[in-house]
């Protein structure tokens, strides 16, 4: 992560323990790890944060951004582990 993607996130409201976790993961959009259902709130925190540290781009520019790659991913993931909860609650 680059200082200034740092600083972005930084402003967005992201701990440095938030930021260490991007890190962790080398702020790869396709290496996000899958939420276990106790962090699906940090996950959707995160993803508030980085949505909003792109906000003012266009819909073309979020895409492009990193900022907005790890959101989507994040989203999709939280999205996923929703269904996959979801659906054990009615296997039930």
């Amino acid at each position: 992560m680059d200082a200034s993607m740092r600083e972005r996130l930084s402003l967005a409201g992201l701990t440095a323990a938030d930021i260490a976790w991007f890190e962790s993961f080398g702020c790869d959009d396709a290496r996000v790890p899958k939420p276990r259902a106790g962090e699906i709130p940090d996950y959707r925190r995160r993803e508030a944060a980085l949505n909003a540290s792109v906000a003012a781009l266009s819909f073309a520019e979020r895409g492009e951004s990193s900022e907005g790659r790890l959101a989507a991913a994040i989203g999709a993931l939280i999205a996923d582990a929703e269904d996959e909860a979801e659906g054990a609650d009615s296997d039930e």
